[in-house]
């Protein structure tokens, strides 16, 4: 299986509301539940003044991925557990995506690489 490096510098923020720069990147993750609300914005579209953790780069299946497939998230975030990379998921309708803190990115591409996994 294949995994495509996105070429975003990527940070988490948590959120009031949908900050306005996101309808323009070219990549974002905006989760509201209750109590919490966070977003993913590349470096470049970070609302003024955001406090923010990162940066990450994301990890794309290539897909698409049949809404059906079992357990294709949760094999890789476990080999890249076992290798000590810290990730957090997003699914999209078509394929899943791993952010991990950009340090690591060396690391979970040589465990994937290993594990019979490429990374583009």
């Amino acid at each position: 299986m294949k995994l495509k490096l996105l070429p975003h510098r990527l940070y988490l923020l948590q959120v009031e509301d949908l900050p306005r720069a996101a309808r323009e990147a070219p990549f974002f993750v905006y989760i509201r539940a209750e109590g919490n609300q966070s977003a993913v914005l590349p470096e470049g579209y970070l609302p003024e003044g955001a406090a923010a953790e990162g940066p990450f780069v994301a990890l794309a299946f290539e897909g698409p991925l049949p809404l059906e497939m079992i357990g294709v998230l949760g094999r890789v975030g476990s080999l890249l557990a076992e290798a000590g990379v810290s990730i957090f998921a997003y699914s999209a309708f078509e394929t899943d995506y791993i952010l991990l803190r950009e340090r690591y990115l060396k690391l979970a591409v040589e465990a994937l690489n290993e594990a019979g996994y490429r990374v583009e």
